[in-house]
């Protein structure tokens, strides 16, 4: 069954919510974003979610210092890269001990062409953006992806998910989860429940939509 990752997380009923319905994962943004969250609010929402383990600090192109630090505060195991942090930078963390989720914005065929290069948990494929590393609600072409099953079996997919598409994504590229920020909010960092609810049921092979 594809994992579900709610990311852009800012409070702790949403968080709790998201849980509740099913979420695999909870992103906290801790780089530049509509949806940045301070460490100490994301340590409220950490504390209020008890037997949650898969918490992803989201960072983009910060020092290493900055990244131990908060993850460390936090207790968080999976962090998640969203710049143009290099292969070695990567596995730094790995080497520490941490999941890594690398991010590669999607524009075409060559945005693909260094991903052989990092040794890393998991990829996460966003949609490229000259204005922002993430939550634009915009999809990539996913053709672009192709036939690479190693690929699938790491898979975040992201950029533009929501509940007219979702369903189609996993039918049409089989990734290990999907990732959803703006595609579940009302407003960013606040989630919408219904949609939150629909969209971790279309996710998880729920074909009738809720509340319809």
């Amino acid at each position: 069954m594809t994992r579900v990752k709610i990311c852009g997380n800012t409070n702790v009923q949403d968080a709790k919510l998201a849980v509740s319905l099913g979420a695999d994962y909870l992103g906290f943004i801790f780089t530049e974003s509509k949806r940045r969250i301070d460490p100490a609010m994301a340590s409220e929402i950490i504390g209020n979610i008890s037997g949650f383990k898969n918490f992803v600090g989201v960072f983009c192109n910060q020092p290493k210092t900055e990244v131990k630090r908060i993850a460390s505060k936090l207790g968080l195991k999976i962090l998640q890269f969203h710049g143009d942090e290099t292969a070695r930078y990567c596995q730094y963390f790995i080497n520490e001990g941490f999941e890594v989720i690398k991010t590669f914005h999607i524009k075409d065929a060559m945005s693909l062409k260094r991903i052989d290069e990092y040794n890393v948990t998991s990829y996460l494929f966003d949609t490229y953006s000259k204005d922002a590393k993430g939550g634009t609600g915009i999809p990539f072409d996913w053709k672009l992806i192709g036939d690479r099953p190693f690929v699938h079996e790491k898979l975040f997919i992201a950029g533009g998910l929501n509940i007219q598409n979702v369903a189609e994504v996993i039918d049409k590229i089989h990734p290990f989860a999907v990732d959803v920020a703006s595609g579940v909010e009302k407003s960013p960092g606040q989630k919408d429940p219904q949609l939150l609810e629909q969209f971790i049921h279309l996710a998880k092979g729920e074909k009738k939509r809720l509340h319809a």
